[in-house]
């Protein structure tokens, strides 16, 4: 049973994580704050079309490994955060200071949010 709740935590980005998760009502603020904040959409092309953050960039969780990204704090966001805490752990490996978005686009549009369509 612990084995499996470690497991479960592992991959919610909850424990042995290299980056910070963060709430959509702290992310809104970060970015209303500051503009050295790169936003990372890591979901597919298509889901990015129907709705993302403004000023989001698309970069598909597949593509992460070969892509460059001109920036030292991102945050990283998917549709519910499954994805984005495997793109967290990815981006803190390549250097990068990680803010992940937690429950995702989904959490921010529920927070009362804006997306951009």
């Amino acid at each position: 049973m612990a084995v499996m709740l470690a497991y479960f935590a592992y991959f919610k980005g909850w424990i042995f994580n290299d980056f910070e998760n963060i709430s959509p009502k702290i992310a809104h603020h970060l970015l209303k704050k500051s503009s050295d904040i790169t936003i990372v959409d890591v979901r597919s092309k298509k889901e990015f079309e129907k709705d993302h953050l403004k000023g989001a960039l698309s970069l598909p969780l597949d593509t992460l490994e070969e892509v460059n990204i001109n920036a030292k704090k991102v945050l990283v966001y998917s549709e519910r955060g499954e994805r984005s805490v495997e793109a967290s752990r990815i981006l803190a490996k390549k250097g990068f200071e990680v803010l992940n978005l937690e429950g995702g686009v989904v959490f921010w549009i529920r927070a009362g949010y804006e997306v951009v369509k």
